[in-house]
C-alpha cells in the first residue's frame, strides 16, 4: 500500500492491519490473539426524526459528545441522532464486572442479550448497575444504544470496575468487531473517498455553485499548494523539470497530480517557473555541521517520519516513512534551512508542521540532507510556452502566481456534473485529465464519496475529522496509541539491538506520552493551547519537538475531547475541603510521604532525586488534568500506561503505607495532594 493510502484511509487502514494480523487483547483477562477481527467497536449513527438516513464506521471507543451545530457524522444532517454501538470482549475466564454509564440522552447498555442498564443520563449523577454482571470465558457481545437530545447535543462515557479495579473506560485493546460487516465496509469506504477529496484539493477544480469552499468545516476544502511566485529561491529548476514530468515518481505520496505534459512541455514549465525568483547562494557547510545534524535528526524525531539517509529504500516501508533522496535534487540550501525554520512560511497547507527548530539545529539539518548535493541538468525550455501551459492547466487554481497570469482558459466541470468513470477517475486516465495515480480501491472509495460531496465536508463532525486526522497528522509516528507502539519506538527497539542508543535518540528512554486517553486526561482549552503552539511542553526534557498545529490545531482538539464523551468547556473547578490541602502538603514529601519531590518539581522548588527522567511539574497538574484522569492515574499509573515509571502507591484495598494521615485511605490522600496543587497554583 502506498503512503498516501494508508493516511488518506486513516482508520481503515489502521484496521486493514489489525485484521491481516490479529490483536492481543490486554486487561481484564484477556485471551489470546484473535484473527478476523479488528481492534475497536462498530458504531452506527441515524437519525431520530424525519427521514431515516444512518451511517456505520469503526469506533476506537465506546463513547462520543457531540455539540449544538455539530453532527456525529458528516453523512447525517445536524439534528437529533441515534448510535448503536456492537462490541466484542473476549475473556480468557470468566469475570463479573459493575457498569456505569455517565453524560447526556437517553440510553441502553446490553451484555450478551440481557439489558444492564438503561435510562435517561442528565449530566449529574450516572446510571450504575446496582450487582455485578457476569461475563463468560470468551466472546462477551456489548451493545449500547443511545439517544441524543432532540437539539442533536449529547455525551456517553461508559466505564466498568473489576474486583482489582474502580471505574475506567474500557480499554481500545479489549474491544473488537468484525471489519467485514458490510456496512461498516460501505460507511470506512466513504470516509476514505473523503479524505481523498479532501487530500487531492477537488474542491479547487470541481468548484461548487456559490463558492463555499472557504466555507467547509474546518476549512478542509480551502487547501491549497505552494506559493510560486518566488519558487526559484527555494527549489531548483532542474528538480523542477523532474517533478512537472511525473510528481509520484519523485515523492509516491504527492498530493500533485501527473498533468498531460510532454516532456518538451515539463522542461518550457521549468523554464517558466525558474525564472520566478532568485537562486540564492551556495552555503558552505561543514563536517562538524553534517554529524550534528545526522544526531539531531534523530533526536528531534525526523527519523519517525522520515527515512534516514544512510537507510536503503525498503525502509520507508517501517511506519510508511517519506524518504527525502529527493531533497538533494531539490533544495538550495539556505532556503532549505529556511524551510525548516518555517514549513509554512510559502506553504500554509504543507503536511510539514512546525516543530520551531533552532537557527542552530536547522543549519545543522541542511547540512546533513544535503551533505552529496546533486544539480539535475537544466532543461533548455520555452519560458514564454511554459507561462501558456501554466495558465492552460489552471495551476492558479491551486497555487499563487504573479497577477499577470489570467484565470484558467479552460472550465473544469463542477463536481455535482461530474462523470465518476471519466477524467481524474477513469480507470485507464487518458487525454487532458491530471493523473493523481489513484489505485482500483481509491476511485471506487471518491467514486462513493462524489454524491455526498455537496454537504458532508460543510457539516462539523469533530469525530469524523479526528478518525480521518489522527493517521494523516502522523500521531502515531512519535506517540503510541492503543496498545500500539509508535513508529519511532519500533525503529528505536530494532536499531538497539545493533548497538545502545543515547536517552535522547529513545522515545521510551525520554517517556513520550500515549495518545491512548488524551481526550480524557487533559482539559480541552490545554490541549487546545498546546496543540497550536501557544504553551510549552510541559516535559522540558524532551529532544522530540511536539509540532504546532496553528491552522487546525482547533479542529484537532475537537476530535480528540469528543471520542472520549466531552464536550468542548474545561471541567468545573468543584470546591474542596480546606483541611485537605494541609495533609496533601505533607504526603508530596519525602520521608514524610510518597517522596514526589524526588522527581517532580513543585513551582520553583526543583526535583530533589530524579531516577532515569524528570517528572513534569506538579503544579501544571490543574490546569492540565482532568480530576477524573488524575485519581485512576494515582490509583494505579501502569495500568493507564505500562511504561509509566510512577509506582503504584495504593493496595486492592484501597490503602497506603502512611496510616497515619487520613487513616491511609488513598482516595482521600490523593485528594489532598490533588488540593494542595491547586492551591499552590493559584498562587
Amino acid at each position: 500500500m502506498r503512503t498516501r493510502s494508508l493516511l488518506a484511509a486513516g482508520w481503515l487502514g489502521a484496521v486493514a492491519m489489525l485484521t491481516a494480523a490479529g490483536f492481543a487483547r490486554v486487561d481484564a483477562g484477556a485471551s489470546a490473539p484473535v484473527r478476523g477481527v479488528a481492534q475497536g467497536a462498530k458504531v452506527t449513527f441515524s437519525t431520530a426524526r424525519g427521514e431515516k438516513i444512518s451511517h456505520t464506521q469503526r469506533a476506537r471507543l465506546l463513547s462520543l459528545a457531540v455539540e449544538r451545530g455539530e453532527t456525529p457524522t458528516p453523512y447525517l444532517p445536524v439534528g437529533a441522532f441515534r448510535a448503536q454501538f456492537d462490541a466484542m470482549v473476549t475473556l480468557s475466564a470468566r469475570d463479573r464486572m459493575k457498569f456505569r454509564l455517565d453524560g447526556r440522552g437517553k440510553v441502553k447498555l446490553s451484555v450478551n442479550g440481557k439489558v444492564v442498564l438503561e435510562g435517561r443520563m442528565r449530566g449529574r449523577e450516572p446510571l450504575e448497575s446496582e450487582k455485578a454482571v457476569r461475563l463468560k470465558k470468551g466472546e462477551n457481545d456489548v451493545r449500547i444504544e443511545y439517544e441524543s437530545a432532540a437539539r442533536g447535543d449529547g455525551e456517553l462515557r461508559v466505564f466498568w470496575s473489576g474486583y482489582d479495579f474502580g471505574f475506567e473506560p474500557i480499554a481500545p485493546e479489549v474491544l473488537s468487531h468484525d471489519p467485514a460487516d458490510e456496512a461498516l465496509v460501505a460507511g470506512e469506504q466513504l470516509r476514505r473517498g473523503h479524505a481523498l477529496f479532501v487530500e487531492g484539493r477537488c474542491a479547487r477544480c470541481h468548484d461548487y455553485d456559490d463558492l463555499r469552499v472557504t466555507e467547509s468545516a474546518y476549512l478542509e476544502l480551502d487547501r491549497a499548494g505552494p506559493d510560486l511566485r518566488r519558487v526559484a529561491s527555494r527549489a531548483k529548476v532542474g528538480w523542477i523539470a523532474k517533478w512537472m514530468r511525473d510528481p509520484h515518481a519523485v515523492r509516491p505520496d504527492a498530493s500533485m497530480p501527473k498533468l498531460p505534459l510532454t516532456d518538451s512541455d515539463a522542461d518550457d514549465v521549468a523554464a517558466y517557473l525558474g525564472g520566478l525568483g532568485a537562486a540564492p547562494p551556495p552555503v558552505a557547510f561543514t563536517a562538524a555541521q553534517r554529524d550534528a545534524g545526522a544526531a539531531r535528526f534523530r533526536e528531534l524525531g525526523c527519523v519517525a517520519c522520515h527515512t534516514r539517509t544512510d537507510e536503503p529504500p525498503e525502509a520507508a516501508a517501517i511506519g510508511e516513512r517519506v524518504r527525502l533522496a529527493f531533497v538533494q535534487e531539490k533544495w538550495h540550501g539556505a532556503a532549505l534551512i529556511a524551510y525548516l525554520r518555517e514549513p509554512s512560511a510559502h506553504y500554509p497547507d504543507v503536511r510539514m508542521p512546525n516543530l520551531e527548530v533552532s537557527a542552530d539545529d536547522a543549519e545543522a539539518l541542511a547540512a546533513y540532507l544535503l551533505a552529496d548535493q546533486q544539480e539535475l541538468p537544466a532543461p533548455k525550455g520555452d519560458a514564454k510556452s511554459g507561462r501558456r501551459l501554466v495558465q492552460k492547466h489552471g495551476c492558479v487554481l491551486c497555487h499563487a502566481l504573479d497577477a499577470d497570469i489570467p484565470p484558467a482558459d479552460r472550465v473544469f466541470p463542477r463536481y455535482r456534473n461530474l462523470k465518476p468513470q471519466r477524467g481524474c477517475l477513469a480507470d485507464e486516465p487518458a487525454g487532458d485529465a491530471p493523473d493523481f495515480g489513484f489505485d482500483d480501491e481509491e476511485r471506487a472509495a471518491l467514486r462513493a464519496f462524489l454524491p455526498h460531496a455537496e454537504d458532508a465536508p460543510f457539516r462539523q463532525a469533530p469525530l469524523d475529522y479526528i478518525a480521518r486526522h489522527l493517521t494523516s497528522e502522523r500521531c502515531v509516528a512519535c506517540h503510541a496509541l492503543d496498545g500500539q507502539q509508535s513508529t519511532w519506538a519500533l525503529l528505536a527497539e530494532r536499531w538497539s539491538e545493533d548497538e545502545p542508543l543515547p536517552p535522547e535518540q529513545d522515545p521510551a528512554a525520554q517517556g513520550l506520552p500515549s495518545l491512548t486517553w488524551v481526550g480524557s486526561k487533559l482539559q480541552p482549552s490545554w490541549i487546545r493551547e498546546f496543540v497550536t503552539g501557544q504553551l510549552p511542553s510541559p516535559r522540558p526534557w524532551l529532544t522530540a519537538r511536539m509540532p504546532k498545529f496553528e491552522r487546525h490545531g482547533a479542529a484537532i482538539t475537537d476530535g480528540l475531547v469528543r471520542e472520549h464523551g466531552y464536550g468542548s468547556k474545561d471541567e468545573p473547578i468543584l470546591a474542596g475541603k480546606a483541611n485537605l490541602a494541609v495533609h496533601g502538603q505533607r504526603l508530596l514529601g519525602q520521608g514524610t510521604g510518597f517522596g514526589c519531590v524526588q522527581c517532580h518539581a513543585i513551582g520553583d522548588q526543583k526535583a530533589t532525586q530524579v531516577f532515569e527522567r524528570e517528572g513534569i511539574n506538579l503544579t501544571t497538574a490543574r490546569g492540565r488534568l482532568r480530576h477524573e484522569y488524575y485519581t485512576r492515574w494515582l490509583a494505579d499509573p501502569t495500568r493507564l500506561d505500562p511504561d509509566a515509571r510512577m509506582p503504584k502507591y495504593a493496595d486492592d484495598r484501597g490503602k497506603t503505607a502512611f496510616t497515619d494521615v487520613l487513616g491511609g485511605r488513598a482516595a482521600e490522600q490523593f485528594e489532598a495532594i490533588w488540593q494542595y496543587l491547586g492551591d499552590k497554583a493559584r498562587k
